[in-house]
């Protein structure tokens, strides 16, 4: 299966070939023909559809498996950047991440870590450019003597309070300068430059735009994340999924108790 993954979609009219740094374009572009030149491109199979069928209610799954913590991902689908320019929700969303989990004076590490002790800890994740439909995860491991059913309370109780009174301005600039400190800071780094070009370009938005993407997350307004907040987390668009843990092989725990 692994090879004909490779051999189906592994082409040169299928890739991206990303050089950062300080280079002499033109052997940059010689090397290029020199490796990749002898490849031939050829038919690319049709890409499968990626619409599922409508939800009606919440899906949920529970995965039995060996693991020292219980886990929560709650997952809902949500708007992914199809033109910088005329798109505002996914910039409101990914600042919506950064207000619950971007730091650890955010929501979740402040409310369901550290207050309420619900959770040893608690995340938000979300890809503004993901190439199919978006995804924003919540998830955590709940802490001891607490359920996964109350760590799911507790992640909705939090959104809840962002659809109800939305984000103070104080909290949301602190959110913005976290988010977009971090965004700039990684490109300190030459890999992450590649990545960021590459990453970009394959899902059709040109890296010329990365300044552009920044500054739309400096635009986001609080009205705008109360807004995502209320309109993408309801029901008919989330997936729960839990892990119920079972006991460790002997090897494993051994090793684990070692660790700690």
């Amino acid at each position: 299966d692994a090879r004909h993954w490779y051999d189906s979609w592994y082409a040169p009219n299928n890739a991206y070939v990303v050089v950062v740094g300080d280079i002499d374009h033109q052997q940059a572009f010689a090397l290029a023909e020199e490796h990749y030149g002898p490849l031939q491109a050829r038919q690319l199979p049709a890409r499968k559809p990626q619409q599922e069928p409508p939800q009606v209610g919440v899906r949920r799954l529970t995965v039995k498996a060996p693991a020292e913590l219980p886990v929560v991902m709650m997952a809902y689908k949500v708007p992914v950047i199809r033109d910088v320019e005329q798109d505002i929700d996914p910039f409101a969303l990914q600042m919506l991440a950064a207000v619950l989990a971007g730091h650890d004076a955010a929501r979740f590490s402040k409310h369901l870590v550290r207050a309420q002790r619900l959770a040893v800890e608690a995340d938000a994740s979300y890809d503004p450019t993901a190439r199919g439909p978006g995804i924003f995860y919540l998830h955590g491991s709940p802490s001891a003597g607490k359920t996964r059913a109350e760590l799911e309370a507790g992640l909705r109780a939090e959104i809840d309070a962002v659809q109800q009174h939305g984000v103070a301005v104080d909290e949301l600039a602190r959110a913005k300068a976290q988010l977009i400190a971090g965004q700039i800071y990684k490109l300190d780094s030459m890999f992450a430059q590649a990545m960021e070009i590459g990453q970009l370009e394959a899902v059709g938005i040109s890296h010329t735009q990365n300044q552009r993407l920044i500054e739309k997350l400096q635009e986001v307004t609080a009205g705008q994340v109360q807004a995502v907040a209320s309109k993408y987390f309801r029901d008919e668009r989330l997936t729960v999924a839990e892990l119920d843990p079972q006991p460790l092989p002997q090897a494993a725990r051994a090793l684990s108790t070692t660790a700690h």
